[in-house]
């Protein structure tokens, strides 16, 4: 693009200056919609391979894709309406709308609607999840629908939350904490999180919003007897594309006065230094993260625990993993009891005792408050789950896991009368299962410990760091192999800074084990003896095998990578799915369909391909009104059935009267090559789409055809921006061909097509097997072409440039033959025959294996 702005300063005609200077500055606006629409389509197109590959992706990825694609079509709707005036400002409005569907799907983005204040949970469902959370959305599915054994209570809604923040002018105060943070320091985050609660706890619940929870909760005690309740914490995009496992407060044995006052908490604790830092380091925004929360009957628990409906470390093996303590679960999910873990067949409910951990202390209700009891002497060393239980758990868990599709980590209680209590489900993320490992890359390699339970798996090296609580966090070095006598909740803090996690407890269910996977940190637990490691002594973490290894063994680390977790419904692919319906799916095809129109556009894909052919229509049927438009713009005179309308910026074409140009007198080094290789190949016999319209059009009858439906080249002797429409195809070649190799150049780029994907993308592989073939590097990705070589001779570069042309013409209605690969293969080995690029054959002696 600099050599053409620099060809035209230097090399227009002084007889059609003026109109050169308005053909410049529709090119330059031109080929800013050209440009910006190559990468749109290209990130379109890695958007396709990552959905169809099935792995999950990270949220922050998919914002920043659908950011980068909205972005570009931005720009080329702003570039249109330069190009071509204001009627065109329907297509932006009409960005507006998709943008708008699209941020209501986008979490961090979604905008808090009017809303009742509370809701009982049988009357939500999932579909409540903006309004309520996952927790409370989840909660109430499981009992309007499923009818499980979940609590009575009700959610306090985001609505609420954002009312209370509007009445007590918040939020901004909020943000600007939040925005000055260093999210690399936890003194910095501890700092900003302090304030921002003494805020939200010393502001005053909206007396509206007090009354309906007073109501509600005066309604659910009458419904429960005067049970104690539980406040519980369940955040706008809590459980969904992250867990925010354990970031944010819930209280147990609230009584009916004190539930004003605990939801306060609640809200403030959205604001602690680890949610802080957990939701900047997913690149979320805060504003748009409501808290909701979640009232409900206390479960009085004699047992409670998590049920895995897999084993997240071993999903193969066809259980379901219970991890269980006496009591209630908090000190579970915090780390701070060893529980009892139990495996239950999927198959037939048949149980295995996998540890019965000694259990010396449980959370209990006390009257009004919770407190920590000894567990009696005889029941230690006892299961605290009997076969009846652990059946009736697992045939709950797997209803939850087929109604969900997916993996389930559940969350229960059972009560002194032995009745089960659902109280949470989330999709769990579980980890792809390592292939065993090469024992000669541990041979010889000092063990210093081993039988340490997998949390996540995967290997990691470096110095040992000792940390206890949330002041040793700040010393941490990078790549550390961090150890720690029990889990806490700051360790969120450093899981991307650290190469491994060793926990001296055991317990691979508390809300830290959660958070390790989710980062994909190797974690193992139930290591005691690793609190004796020296600091600063290096160590390899084989988190897959539960060991520790003297020394930093790399081959080991390297082969021991994390794999994804492949859940079949993972949440942040569903999420990637749902924004690509309004991104990458074509509805607009054909320019002269009467529903080609900015209101018809349904998707980011239909506006790029509306304001490609429109700025097309703007630049060649605009060319016509410009003064000096016969020594502008020519069309080519040829045999060919394809329509080809040039622009010359360095050529007198006041010879051309009749603005016909002969193929024989192209004026273009790299068009003349070009388009010799096109009619050197003998043309597919004419064909016609199912709606009876041709896929090309004689040059010869051309009769009040406009320039945007016709391919197009703007050239100059050593220059050719080409844009190339064959049916349904859309390519775009650009080529320097200069005496000086370091300026020559080919790109190409290719997209769109009528054929089905699967077709369109095999076109794509055998173009660049054969491009590549010819020494093009190849950054194509699904159905989009994307070739560029450089750096060789003017005769290479046309060489180059022939062959492209032969291969337009050989591939000109291919994609309806592309049925398989093996097809596509043939095909492959053809045309490398035919171009002359396929390796000679082996000489007689070496084909029959002689010597």
């Amino acid at each position: 693009m600099k050599w053409f702005r620099r060809a035209l300063r230097e090399n227009k005609p002084e007889e059609s200056a003026e109109a050169l200077n308005e053909i410049r500055d529709k090119f330059t606006t031109f080929y800013a919609v050209l440009d910006r629409n190559n990468h749109v389509l290209k990130n379109m197109s890695d958007m396709e391979v990552i959905a169809r590959s099935g792995c999950p992706v990270e949220t922050s990825e998919i914002r920043y894709s659908v950011d980068r694609i909205r972005r570009g079509v931005r720009d080329i709707v702003r570039n249109l309406i330069t190009l071509g005036g204001d009627g065109y400002k329907p297509l932006d409005e009409r960005l507006r709308e998709i943008n708008r569907a699209i941020n209501k799907k986008m979490p961090g983005h979604r905008p808090i609607e009017q809303d009742v204040f509370t809701a009982p949970f049988d009357a939500l469902t999932r579909d409540d999840v903006w309004r309520v959370g996952c927790k409370n959305a989840h909660l109430g599915e499981m009992k309007s629908r499923l009818g499980l054994p979940v609590p009575e209570g009700f959610a306090i809604t985001a609505w609420a939350y954002k009312v209370f923040m509007d009445a007590n002018n918040l939020q901004e105060r909020v943000t600007q904490f939040i925005h000055g943070v260093d999210i690399g320091s936890f003194e910095d985050l501890a700092v900003a999180a302090e304030k921002i609660q003494d805020m939200v706890l010393g502001s005053t619940v909206p007396p509206d919003v007090a009354r309906a929870i007073e109501s509600e909760v005066e309604s659910l005690r009458a419904r429960c007897g005067g049970a104690s309740l539980a406040v519980r914490s369940s955040a706008i995009g809590e459980d969904t594309f992250y867990s925010f496992a354990g970031q944010y407060a819930s209280f147990l044995n609230v009584r009916a006065e004190d539930v004003l006052a605990r939801y306060r908490e609640v809200l403030a604790s959205k604001f602690s230094a680890k949610a802080i830092y957990y939701f900047l380091s997913h690149s979320m925004s805060e504003a748009d993260l409501a808290m909701s929360a979640g009232v409900m009957a206390m479960c009085d628990a004699s047992v409670s625990g998590v049920l895995y409906t897999r084993d997240p470390v071993r999903p193969h093996d066809g259980s379901l993993l219970v991890n269980a303590v006496p009591g209630l679960g908090k000190p579970l999910m915090d780390g701070e009891s060893p529980p009892d873990v139990f495996k239950i067949s999927r198959h037939d409910n048949s149980y295995q005792v996998e540890c019965v951990a000694e259990k010396r202390k449980q959370l209990v209700m006390n009257g009004d408050m919770v407190s920590i009891e000894p567990v009696p002497r005889a029941a230690r060393k006892q299961p605290c789950l009997n076969e009846d239980q652990l059946r009736r758990l697992a045939e709950n868990a797997m209803k939850i896991e087929a109604h969900y599709g997916s993996p389930q980590d559940v969350e229960w209680a059972m009560d002194k009368q032995n009745h089960l209590a659902i109280l949470q489900t989330r999709p769990l993320r579980i980890m792809e299962e390592s292939a065993p490992l090469n024992e000669a890359l541990t041979r010889g390699i000092t063990l210093l410990l081993d039988e340490g339970s997998t949390i996540c798996p995967g290997a990691g090296a470096g110095p040992v760091f000792h940390a206890i609580s949330n002041r040793d966090l700040p010393a941490i070095p990078d790549a550390a192999v961090l150890v720690s006598p029990q889990p806490f909740p700051a360790l969120v803090t450093v899981l991307n800074k650290i190469s491994a996690l060793i926990i001296a407890e055991p317990g691979i269910a508390s809300h830290t084990a959660t958070l390790a996977r989710e980062h994909a940190t190797p974690t193992i637990c139930g290591l005691d003896r690793a609190l004796a490691l020296p600091a600063g002594q290096l160590v390899t973490v084989d988190a897959t095998a539960g060991r520790v290894y003297e020394g930093i063994q790399d081959k080991l680390v390297k082969t021991r990578q994390t794999q994804c977790s492949f859940c079949s419904e993972d949440a942040s692919r569903e999420l990637l799915l749902d924004l690509m319906s309004h991104i990458t799916p074509l509805n607009l095809l054909h320019p002269n369909d009467e529903n080609f129109r900015p209101h018809a556009c349904e998707t980011l894909h239909d506006i790029t391909r509306y304001a490609h052919q429109m700025a097309i229509d703007e630049m060649f049927t605009g060319a016509r009104e410009l003064r000096h438009k016969d020594s502008i713009s020519l069309r080519l005179k040829s045999d060919i059935p394809l329509e080809m309308n040039i622009i010359y910026i360095d050529q007198d074409l006041s010879r051309y009267p009749s603005r016909d140009i002969p193929e024989t007198d192209i004026a273009s080094l790299p068009m003349a090559a070009f388009w010799e290789g096109l009619r050197s190949e003998r043309w597919p016999v004419h064909l016609a789409d199912s709606q009876r319209r041709p896929l090309a059009t004689s040059s010869t009858h051309r009769g009040g055809s406009s320039f945007s439906q016709n391919s197009f080249a703007v050239l100059s002797s050593e220059f050719m921006m080409l844009s190339l429409r064959m049916g349904y195809h859309f390519s775009t070649i650009e080529a320097m061909c200069a005496d000086q190799p370091n300026k020559n150049f080919i790109r190409m780029q290719l997209k769109q097509g009528g054929a089905s994907p699967d077709r369109r993308a095999r076109r794509v592989r055998l173009l660049t097997s054969i491009l590549s073939a010819m020494g093009f590097d190849d950054h194509s990705k699904g159905d989009f072409l994307d070739v560029e070589t450089d750096y060789h001779s003017a005769e290479a570069i046309q060489h180059k440039l022939r062959l492209i042309g032969r291969l337009t013409v050989m591939t000109k209605q291919l994609d309806m033959a592309l049925s398989n690969d093996a097809i596509t293969d043939w095909y492959i080995s053809d045309f490398l025959k035919n171009l002359g690029l396929a390796p000679p054959a082996p000489p007689p002696e070496s084909r029959s294996g002689n010597t």
